[in-house]
Parts: C-alpha cells; structure tokens; sequence
C-alpha cells in the first residue's frame, strides 16, 4: 500500500510538474487590431487609425485581401475617401501574429436632388374609389424646389443617423434589408431630426427648430409618442438646408409637374411599369431605389415602393 501510494504521489508530482512546464511554453498572441472610427456609412472622409498590441507592427490592406508581412505597412492615420474595407493583422518578435480584424466603411454622397420648376397645376383626384381628402380639386401655385431623386436609403439614413434596427415592428420579413434599399419604419420626428442633421453635415442651414434651437442635439431623444413640444416644431421656408416637402410639392413632383397627361400614378398609367406593388413583387418586399422607371421630372419610385413623408399631412 505504501508503495502504490507512493506512486501515486510521484505521478502527481509528475502531472504538475508538466502541467506547468506547458504554461511556461505557451506562446502569447499579438492582440486583435482595431479599428477607430469603426467601420460604418459616413458622410465624409474618415481617417482611421489601428492599434493593437505595443510595440506590434501593424500590416493592412484595402483590396479585400488578406494581409499578411508583405502588405501595406500602417504608420499614419489611413484617409478613406470612398467606400473601402480595410483588412488588419499585428505582429510582434515572440507573438503569434493576431487574428485578421475587418471593418467596411461606406462614404455617402450627398443625395442627388432634381430641381422641379415651379407651377400652377389642379391638385386632387376626382377618381370614383380614392380618397375624399382628395377633393374638392383646387388649383395650386408653388415656387420652384429640389426634391431627391431617389427615396432616403438606408445607408444614406445610417451615415447621418447612426444605428437603424431593420426588425422594427417585425417588417424586415416583407422590407428588404441593403445600403441601397429605402429605409422605413423611421417616425416623422426622426425624419425631422434627419434633415437637420444632414443640413449641418454639409454646411447648410438648417430648416427646422425646436424649443429654440436648429441642432437636434439640444431637441431630447425622439419620441415614440404625440409630442407637443416636437409638434411645434418651426420651419424656415427660406433656409438652404434639407426639408419635406409640403403635401401640394410632393404631389405637383408626382405628377411630372403637370395634369398633361393625367396619369393615375407617378410617370404612367401602368404600375408595373414605375411602381413596385403587391402585384408585380415577388417575393414580396420592398426593392433597390431606382429600379422602375422614373416620371416625367426624372424622379424614380413616387408611386410604390414605401410610404413616403410629407411635412403637413401625408
């Protein structure tokens, strides 16, 4: 007994001795880089900057690639100017090189406006089976404006507007999800936020205030209910910056500008031809912006697609 409890205690002993002779072998890894800014839809130019472990050296790449010794050497911060992703790895003397780190980002134009030419045009629809806010038809005179080619995407939404969660309401089973699809379930306060933030972005003056103030910073978070102190919210028709249009511009845009030809949706009688709808969609769901034909002022998706906001009704 003495014996075997003997060697026992010598395995353990033995087991131990191993157990940290292998501790002391292990080799450490050069931390994963990262990236700041993180990757994401911006408005401008970002220059990044990566950092991993002290003393590592840091290797990156920008054609999708990945790195290894013999890429791109990182020094300075790296200026991205369009859409890019970048692909990091470190490396130290006596360090497993670290695990490659990844992040895309994506440059955002400013939106593509089309000037619409002011007017005087019939609004309303005296169609048997439409709305009856529709009428009575009454004629409308506007000053010329610019109104966005294309819907509001969700890249262009993001890159002003930070995180956007496409499961909100559970929609994402019938809206598509991409950069370059229409953002939705966005509230009108949101969309007021939006405007103002893109307007100081690019240096234009921003049309709407709120308890005193244009930057939507001093505003509170949006609400997710009837608001009165957003409700009061001031426009200022002389101001350069980005807005809704009124309910009279989107309709006078939808048209082409005119009641000559009187189209039943926005550029032709024929939906299929300038709308997606229940009835040519399949699958369903929303599609890309621009996928249709435009109207007559070479605006795309005015009928279909998504809702779309107006500034005083819908």
């Amino acid at each position: 007994m003495k014996n075997s409890k003997l060697l026992l205690f010598i395995f353990i002993i033995f087991v131990l001795l191993q157990s940290c002779s292998k501790k002391t072998t292990e080799v450490e890894t050069c931390a994963q880089p990262v990236f700041s800014p993180a990757g994401g839809a911006y408005l401008s130019t970002q220059n990044v900057t990566i950092t991993s472990t002290i003393g590592s050296t840091i290797y990156y790449t920008l054609d999708g690639t990945n790195p290894t010794s013999g890429s791109l050497l990182y020094g300075d911060p790296i200026p991205i100017t369009e859409t890019a992703t970048i692909k990091a790895k470190a490396y130290i003397t006596g360090m497993t090189a670290s695990d490659i780190a990844t992040a895309t980002y994506s440059i955002v134009e400013s939106p593509q406006m089309v000037y619409i030419p002011g007017g005087t045009f019939t609004m309303g629809n005296a169609r048997d089976g439409w709305y009856p806010e529709e009428l009575p038809t009454h004629t409308v005179t506007l000053n010329s404006f610019y109104m966005g080619e294309y819907e509001v995407t969700q890249m262009e939404w993001q890159a002003v507007m930070g995180a956007w969660d496409p499961n909100l309401n559970g929609l994402t089973e019938y809206c598509g999800v991409g950069d370059n699809y229409p953002i939705y379930t966005v509230s009108w306060y949101s969309i007021i936020k939006y405007c103002n933030l893109l307007s100081m972005a690019e240096s234009k003056t921003p049309v709407y205030t709120i308890s005193g103030s244009t930057n939507p910073a001093n505003w509170g978070a949006v609400p997710t209910d009837n608001n009165t102190t957003w409700n009061a919210v001031i426009c200022n028709w002389n101001a350069n910056g980005y807005r809704l249009p009124t309910e009279a511009e989107w309709e006078y845009a939808a048209r082409g500008g005119t009641n000559t030809p009187d189209y039943l949706y926005s550029g032709s009688d024929d939906f299929d031809a300038v709308a997606w709808c229940y009835e040519n969609n399949t699958p369903y769901g929303t599609k890309p912006v621009g996928c249709k034909a435009p109207n007559g002022l070479g605006l795309y998706d005015m009928s279909g697609n998504v809702y779309e906001s107006c500034w005083d009704w819908y």
